[in-house]
Order: structure tokens, then C-alpha cells, then sequence
């Protein structure tokens, strides 16, 4: 199991959209060797997400040259890319455009030699697709999602990429029971999971006596099904607070345990730091805790 990072938190820390190189120098000087990438994560693709859609209407082909070029000169490999946007939007065309970029992503993530895209199952929420809405429980969310869902598969299977879902509480999967749901229902091996630990968790249930019966639970219900795991971590408290790994309750020394004990063959990719200079001391508390 090898310790990637997802480069949305190079974003988030203040430090990019810079160039492919300095992001691919960044990665390399952590010690890192594989990423999940986001096409929003280098300056060459001018992409910047909306609150719909993360993936760009456009690809340059510059920008998929460029991101070859400096992940092999820094000997990273992209394992995994971005490719959410609101699958559950309740704008149709919404939806529509979603499944269009996802086509012209699913050959970037080819073209780089990604095995994985992620996916977003989406809100009933119009502006932001990791914003909740009352409305993400009722059978036309789950249909709409369901449906663009097997729309993503379909195009995933001709490139051999597998598609990597993972449960959110503010999403249309928001448990375990209805992430293994999607995946009996669409019926692939091209559909599996993401274990993100800290998304696992619903408000007022952050508490330290809980997390290894919820993380217990997701491993009952989809654990075999673990593709790709994420390090993202949530403080104590009634609601929802992410944080950067190892500064939460989350125990990533028991997950590790977990992931073995279930046979992942992935890797773990470090999420939620958005602080550079906070990246050594998150990588440090990961490999301690897995080995």
C-alpha cells in the first residue's frame, strides 16, 4: 500500500493552480509516489470547479502533456482522477453536461494511464454537490443518480478505467447500505468504492467511542469492494468537521488493520490538509500508523 496524496489539497492550501512541475516537485519532495489528480490542480488546464460540475468543458491537449511530462520525470504515478460533478442534479442539462466532460475525461484518464476515475453521487441541491438537501432521500434522487451513474459506467467500461464512489453524508449515498446498493444495482466490476473514512460519519456521531463500530460497519458492507482508501480526518463534535490527517478521531492504525484484513491491493491517498507545510507531519502520522 503505497501513500499518495489527492491534489485538490494543493488547491485548498493557498499554494496552487501552479504549473504541472512545481506541483509534480511538490508531491516528489514529500516522498509521495502516487497521486489522485484533479485537472483543477495545474495552471496549464486554467480550470477553476463550479459548484455543479469539477470536471474542465475542455481539456487542453498541452495540459495532458505537460501533467505526463512531470509526474514520470518526478516518478509519480496517477493513479486516480477526478471526475465529479452532481449526478443527482436536479437540472437535467446539468447532468447532461456532466456526462459530456466525463466522456472527454474518461480519454485524458486513458491517455494517462489512470486506473480509476472518482465520482460524486451527487445532491438534490442546486448550487454545491457536497452541500446537503432534503430532498437527497426521495426515490427521483435516487433514480436521476442511478441513472447517470450506469450513463458513466457504460463509458468507463470501453477504456477499462474503473469508476471509485465513495459514501458522503451530505450526498445521495450517504451509507454503506446504499453505496453496496448502487453497486448490485449497476451490476460491474467497473463500479467499486472509496473508503474515506471521515465521510462515514453523520452529525452527532463524531464521537471517539464511535468510530471503530462505524468504521466496523462500512467494512461488513463494501469493505471486498474497497478500491481506493482516502486520509481524510474529522474532529470530535456534533457536526461535521473535516481535518487534516491524524488530527482527528479517525484510527488510521486500525484501518490499516482493516484494508489488510480485507485484501485492498490500493493505496492510500492523503486528503483534507490544505496546508503544505502541514503535509510532512500528516505523511509521517499515516505511515506510522499503517505500519
Amino acid at each position: 500500500m503505497r501513500t499518495g496524496i489527492c491534489t485538490t489539497d494543493f488547491e485548498k492550501s493557498g499554494t496552487a493552480p501552479g504549473s504541472a512541475e512545481h506541483l509534480f516537485l511538490a508531491i516528489h519532495e514529500l516522498g509521495l509516489s502516487c497521486v489522485q489528480f484533479a485537472f483543477s490542480s495545474v495552471a496549464e488546464c486554467e480550470f477553476s470547479p463550479t459548484g455543479q460540475i469539477e470536471i474542465p468543458a475542455h481539456i487542453p491537449s498541452g495540459a495532458i502533456r505537460s501533467v505526463q511530462k512531470y509526474a514520470a520525470e518526478y516518478s509519480v504515478s496517477i493513479e486516480v482522477i477526478n471526475g465529479t460533478f452532481n449526478m443527482a442534479h436536479p437540472d437535467k442539462t446539468v447532468r447532461a453536461e456532466g456526462l459530456r466532460r466525463f466522456a472527454l475525461l474518461a480519454d485524458a484518464a486513458e491517455e494517462l494511464g489512470a486506473k480509476y476515475i472518482s465520482l460524486c453521487s451527487g445532491t438534490r441541491n442546486p448550487r454545491h454537490l457536497w452541500t446537503f438537501s432534503p430532498e437527497n432521500g426521495t426515490k427521483d434522487a435516487w433514480n436521476d443518480m442511478e441513472d447517470t451513474v450506469k450513463r458513466a459506467v457504460e463509458l468507463a467500461e470501453k477504456k477499462n478505467i474503473v469508476l471509485v464512489i465513495e459514501s458522503e453524508a451530505s450526498n445521495i449515498i450517504d451509507t454503506p447500505e446504499k453505496a453496496r446498493k448502487i453497486m448490485d444495482t449497476v451490476g460491474s466490476e467497473y463500479i467499486k468504492m472509496i473508503l474515506d473514512c471521515a465521510n462515514l460519519f453523520h452529525r452527532g456521531q463524531a464521537k471517539p467511542e464511535n468510530v471503530r463500530p462505524i468504521i466496523d460497519h462500512a467494512f461488513e458492507v463494501f469493505g471486498k469492494d474497497i478500491a481506493v482508501a482516502h486520509g481524510k480526518d474529522i474532529r470530535a463534535g456534533d457536526g461535521i468537521d473535516f481535518c487534516g490527517t491524524g488530527l482527528g478521531i479517525v484510527d488510521f492504525a486500525y484501518t490499516a488493520s482493516l484494508l489488510r484484513k480485507y485484501g485492498f491491493r490500493g493505496d492510500m491517498f492523503l486528503h483534507g490538509i490544505y496546508d503544505v507545510s502541514d503535509m510532512p507531519r500528516a505523511v509521517a502520522h499515516w505511515e506510522a500508523s499503517a505500519s
